[in-house]
């Protein structure tokens, strides 16, 4: 070859390297999995709030009752009637349990020991949720804030209702 033409080749060069864009395909599922699950998550928040949502506005109307019962506001009967009707709108309104709706005195207080499994609705402060609230005799409700307490400000979905 001629001198000339060899001065005109040129020195070989390496490719550039590749760069960031277009995307590889992996990052692209990398991408959707972190979305999917962005979505999931709020989906499940929104529907965990939603669905404890009731339960949330009876403990705060039980810890409003028992904020007056304690000032003096209202009576020991004003209280308990109060009270049992959450307990009421709660098992019937809420959870749906229809051997509620027309239960009264003794088997309302057994639904409400089963439901809470708390032996004090039949024999202790929650006796005075049955047919006590009737009956002329005095009227107590001593023990009730503590049940209350234990029960109504702690209350979540039963494993039931959960696993539905």
């Amino acid at each position: 070859m001629p001198p000339d033409l060899i001065q005109q080749l040129r020195d070989i060069h390496e490719p550039a390297a590749p760069g960031f864009w277009p995307l590889s395909i992996s990052w692209w599922v990398l991408f959707s999995l972190v979305f999917v699950l962005l979505i999931g998550s709020v989906v499940w928040i929104i529907w965990r709030n939603y669905r404890l949502a009731p339960y949330k506005r009876i403990r705060n109307m039980a810890r409003e009752l028992t904020d007056r019962r304690e000032s003096g506001a209202i009576d020991a009967l004003t209280y308990a009637s109060g009270i049992n009707l959450l307990f009421k709108e709660l098992l019937v309104d809420v959870e749906s349990r229809t051997e509620s709706t027309t239960a009264f005195g003794t088997t309302w207080q057994d639904l409400l020991a089963d439901r809470f499994n708390e032996q004090a609705f039949i024999s202790g402060s929650g006796a005075c949720l049955g047919n006590a609230r009737f009956v002329g005799s005095s009227f107590s409700d001593e023990g009730l804030s503590g049940l209350v307490h234990n029960t109504l400000y702690r209350v979540k979905p039963s494993k039931e209702l959960v696993n539905a």
